[in-house]
């Protein structure tokens, strides 16, 4: 799993979070967080300058990452475009997380889709969880993974520890729904 690049911190630990439309959007909010030893994140945000710099530095980081991995909807390539980086301060301490916002689309059909992913093997350098959200009243078929997975309805939640093999090829395949999810005339019980 990329991270962020952030050469005066030791990553510790990192989330992803995948929300799928009916549409073929996906919009992911990754977040890496960071052991900021000498506090030179916590003292950049003082300076907005080089603050601006260091924002721009990751995502361009970021987006050369999403620029090796390949990814399919159905077959058809699609690409991963980095929307927003921000450096998060974890209170006043030696934590810093660093948070990109990323979206990604194809097209789905009315039956089967797959969505099909090739990442370069490594071990994993810390924990990790990824949680992929299908529309309401989506049937998960399979997952084809090395990570950890447990499917919940319309979840998928992955996840790695540290040391684990990752990367490589996977693959879910997926039905949506029939309908949209609506509640505006939903009533709680």
């Amino acid at each position: 799993m990329a991270d962020a690049n952030l050469a005066d911190g030791e990553p510790i630990h990192a989330e992803s979070f995948f929300s799928v439309s009916q549409t073929g959007e996906v919009h992911e909010r990754l977040y890496f967080e960071y052991r900021d030893y000498d506090g030179y994140y916590f003292d950049l945000l003082k300076d907005n300058e080089a603050f601006g710099e260091e924002i721009a530095k990751l995502s361009s980081n970021m987006q050369y990452y999403l620029d090796q991995e390949r990814v399919e909807f159905n077959g058809e390539r699609v690409m991963s475009i980095v929307r927003y980086t921000d450096i998060v301060m974890k209170g006043e301490t030696n934590f810093v997380a660093v948070l990109y916002l990323i979206d990604f689309a194809g097209r789905f059909t009315p039956s089967t889709n797959t969505i099909e992913t090739w990442l370069e093997r490594e071990i994993a350098p810390y924990d990790f969880e990824i949680i992929w959200r299908f529309p309401a009243g989506t049937t998960i078929e399979q997952i084809e993974t090395d990570l950890e997975f447990e499917i919940y309805r319309d979840f998928v939640v992955l996840w790695a520890l540290e040391g684990d093999d990752v990367g490589g090829y996977e693959r879910m395949t997926f039905e949506l729904p029939e309908k949209t999810l609506d509640t505006r005339h939903m009533v709680e019980d």
